[in-house]
């Protein structure tokens, strides 16, 4: 058999077909590099579409964040503002650590309260930042102090806390920053009316109660109608507080505890218990008390008939806090009526052991009935943001203790006094 020649054609060919191949497979690197390289970019734009659409989204949620926080940054500021306001005061209690000193004063003051406009003279301070504080001594014809530069710290439905803050004033060194913030101002209203102001000097533990007494005559009892008189000028004070009447409120008030000292068998057909309860309450807001025996008796009956009122179904706020201010600020009163109510006497002297360890267990009962208090109407607070301090420091030492084993413990000791108080009540005994 012949074996074909290999000709220049045959070559020609072979040759063109092996630089077609090459020619096609260099086409082909080309494409799949340029179809990488598209790839490459296409990956690349998303990414960038991707990081500018996250960086885009992150920006509206930062603007949406600085408008939302800009917003109630305004609704806060608008939440805490006062509207100006110029109080007659025509009598003023100071007090120190508690305890009035000097007695009731009866001397007119003007107190007000204006917006910073325009800064304050004597002081480095910025047009529009907080309020100035001005308390006027009527009968001397001058300032009763140097006006006082503060700021709204807290505001609750009947209440708004002023604070002084650090500012620089003028000395006779020139200027120099003084700390106001030992200055405290607390504005108290009554349906809308400020019922009266009180300055706090926190550094010295003082604070005056600037009042304003109506001097206008109270009404008498009507002794030929059919409900009880102390009902009479319960209902008296209660309208007088409706309308922001704090004054003719605690006038009112002596006469409710003047009229069942008097006649106590007038108790056996009362039936607005509220009212009483209400107006003894608020009447032991003051300081018309100076005996103990009047003090004991004024404490019982006040808390006798708000724990009664708030027994009886009766969802007032102010019935607790009422009762818990009571049980605060007369807490002595509460230490001789739980040995009372144990048959028991607290020792005369104050370091006797066992005397010791009775008022350590009748604090912690107390403290008990305020917190139970609190915790049922959580809006005491709102009413009193002195009682809501109060509740938070006591409340501090017990937060380990579920909430309802507190309430189940203070019902329990506010039952324990009700009851010994009841007995001696219903016997017309005031001894308490």
């Amino acid at each position: 058999m012949a074996v074909p020649r290999f000709s220049f054609y045959n070559y020609k060919f072979y040759i063109m077909g092996l630089f077609d191949y090459f020619l096609k497979k260099r086409e082909e690197q080309k494409r799949e590099k340029q179809r990488a390289e598209e790839a490459a970019n296409h990956r690349k734009f998303e990414e960038e579409r991707i990081v500018n659409e996250r960086e885009k989204c992150l920006e509206e949620n930062r603007q949406k964040e600085a408008e939302l926080q800009a917003r109630l940054k305004v609704e806060r500021e608008q939440a805490l503002q006062i509207e100006p306001f110029i109080f007659k005061s025509n009598c003023h209690q100071r007090y120190e650590n508690g305890q009035p000193k000097m007695g009731l004063q009866e001397c007119f003051r003007t107190v007000c309260v204006e917006k910073n406009i325009n800064g304050c003279n004597g002081y480095k301070l910025e047009s529009g930042v907080g309020y100035i504080v001005k308390v006027f001594n009527d009968d001397l014809g001058r300032p009763n102090m140097s006006d006082k530069p503060m700021k709204v710290v807290r505001k609750t439905e009947n209440s708004v806390e002023l604070r002084g803050f650090s500012v620089e004033a003028m000395s006779p060194f020139g200027w120099q920053e003084v700390d106001y913030s030992v200055y405290g101002f607390i504005v108290y209203y009554e349906h809308g009316k400020v019922s009266k102001c009180v300055l706090h000097m926190y550094d010295r533990n003082a604070f005056i109660e600037y009042r304003y007494v109506d001097k206008t005559p109270l009404m008498t009892a009507n002794t030929s109608s059919s409900i009880s008189e102390c009902e009479q000028f319960a209902q008296q004070a209660q309208d007088a507080a409706n309308i922001g009447n704090t004054s003719k409120a605690h006038q009112y008030g002596l006469k409710v505890y003047d009229s069942i000292i008097r006649e106590p068998l007038q108790l056996s057909k009362v039936s607005d218990i509220q009212s009483i309860a209400l107006t003894l309450g608020k009447l032991m807001e003051g300081d018309f008390f100076s005996d103990n025996d009047s003090i004991k008796k004024a404490v019982g009956l006040s808390y006798y008939f708000l724990s009664k009122a708030i027994a009886d179904g009766n969802d007032n706020p102010y019935l607790y806090a009422y009762r818990f201010s009571i049980t605060w600020e007369y807490n002595k009163v509460f230490y001789h009526l739980f040995a009372h109510s144990e048959n028991e006497q607290l020792p005369d002297s104050p370091y006797d052991p066992f005397g010791q360890s009775m008022l350590m267990a009748y604090d912690h009962h107390l403290q008990g009935m305020q917190m139970a208090d609190m915790l049922i109407k959580p809006r005491i607070a709102n009413l009193d943001p002195a009682l809501g301090n109060i509740f938070n420091g006591i409340y501090a030492r017990y937060r380990s203790t579920p909430s309802e084993q507190i309430i189940r413990l203070g019902k329990e000791y506010h039952a324990q006094i009700f009851e010994y108080l009841d007995k001696k009540i219903k016997a017309l005994d005031f001894d308490f």
